[in-house]
């Protein structure tokens, strides 16, 4: 939104989606055109009113586009709320074998999405290729029977981290802590497989924790089969400022965690393993 769009004359207005006087206040300028939502979002979990977000941009004629791609269409569909926009990397969860990149982008008005939409891919070669579209197709038979197993997996993870005495808090939006279950729980089916926890140990914790793992994945991308851990401070974010990332939520010790299909016992000594060598 800001290297990409800001030079080319969009520019991003931040703003707390959780204010909605706030928003209501940004709405009320006529040069926001649209509200732009990723719930639950990437890496702290936190979880935003569709329905409420998307009341005040429509009393302000703007449009809304929701980022659903740590829920899945299984778990949330933005368009029951008024959304005008869906988009998805199925690279992620619709894929779930990590096996290809690809995205998509779904729109309430199909005309819009025929004669407008389509131009721009057409001519700007944003189309996916046909394997890559093969193995997303093939991956998406088996979503639900996936994404329940993620959910009930990342479930008992989170509950088994808020005891651990390594961790000091744990985001992940079923648990009855998290600020946002009441939000989450109205607008999802289930909780999906995506957490993060804070580790009281910082960044030296963090280092020494991901070299201790022995069956999850290191990596930066989510949504596999496969369980992938990362620790954003030292790879996905480390090119950004160590002050925007603690405003964002994004500290030292924050762990994101993509919890896979795995045999939970196997994934909760793998992690209680790596988290003992770190909690003193």
């Amino acid at each position: 939104l800001v290297k990409i769009l800001s030079p080319l004359g969009i520019q991003p207005v931040i703003t707390d989606l959780k204010q909605p006087e706030e928003v209501k206040k940004q709405c009320k300028d006529p040069g926001v055109k649209m509200i732009y939502i990723e719930t639950p979002a990437n890496p702290t979990i936190d979880c935003y009113d569709i329905e409420a977000l998307t009341a005040i941009a429509k009393e302000n004629g703007q449009l809304v586009t929701v980022d659903n791609t740590f829920a899945t269409p299984y778990l949330q569909q933005p368009f029951r709320f008024g959304v005008d926009f869906v988009v998805h990397s199925t690279t992620k969860f619709l894929n779930g074998h990590g096996n290809s990149i690809s995205g998509a982008l779904v729109a309430r008005d199909e005309s819009f999405m025929d004669q407008v939409v389509f131009n721009y891919l057409k001519l700007l070669g944003t189309n996916s290729n046909a394997f890559d579209a093969w193995l997303l197709n093939q991956g998406m038979k088996t979503l639900e029977v996936r994404m329940d197993r993620h959910c009930s997996n990342a479930m008992a993870m989170a509950q088994f981290l808020s005891s651990h005495p390594a961790v000091s808090k744990v985001n992940y939006c079923g648990l009855e802590s998290h600020s946002d279950y009441a939000v989450a729980r109205k607008q999802m089916k289930q909780f999906g497989g995506m957490l993060s926890f804070e580790l009281k140990g910082g960044l030296t914790a963090g280092k020494r924790m991901l070299k201790e793992i022995q069956l999850c994945q290191l990596a930066v991308s989510l949504g596999t089969v496969d369980t992938i851990i990362q620790h954003p401070a030292s790879m996905s974010h480390v090119g950004v400022k160590k002050e925007i990332r603690k405003q964002y939520g994004i500290t030292d010790g924050l762990i994101r965690l993509s919890v896979g299909l795995e045999d939970i016992s196997d994934l909760l000594a793998d992690i209680g393993g790596a988290l003992d060598t770190v909690k003193n």
